[in-house]
């Protein structure tokens, strides 16, 4: 197969790839939340949860911070899908795969930070391949042919 042909299926398989991780587990809890699985979805409603509670301005913002970020996973994960058959040259599919290669590194680092190196959950196996397809196939279509 020609590898223009490679480029496109990757680059229509990282929206999915990330929809799919974000609904997946993402980690495992600490301590007597072990038996727990938090995926973006459930980390996003305990986050809203915490906000119920009496923080003061910093901790606050940061948990806002976070909740904000995670909701960007799936933001960037639909302008992928939505983005990538036709309009991959919009600077809303650049920015969208570039937010979601980054905020994988983060979250790679965080788990690493927690639990060592390790085989990651499914739903963060997802946003890693998601997020290595994206710079593979976007760095090839910048390359000069």
């Amino acid at each position: 197969m020609n590898a223009r042909w490679f480029a496109i299926a990757g680059r229509l398989a990282v929206g999915p790839l990330a929809l799919a991780g974000f609904f997946l587990p993402w980690a495992h809890g600490p301590g007597v939340f072990a038996a727990n699985e938090f995926t973006g979805f459930t980390l996003l409603r305990f986050a809203g949860r915490l906000q119920a509670l009496d923080f003061n301005l910093l901790e606050g913002s940061l948990l806002w911070l976070a909740r904000i970020s995670i909701l960007g996973v799936l933001v960037a994960a639909a302008w992928q899908t939505l983005l990538a058959p036709a309009h991959h040259w919009h600077r809303g599919y650049g920015l969208s795969g570039w937010y979601l290669g980054l905020f994988t590194l983060l979250a790679m680092a965080l788990g690493a930070a927690k639990s060592g190196v390790a085989v990651p959950p499914p739903g963060l196996a997802l946003l890693i391949a998601a997020s290595l397809l994206f710079v593979l196939t976007h760095r090839a279509s910048a390359a000069p042919t």
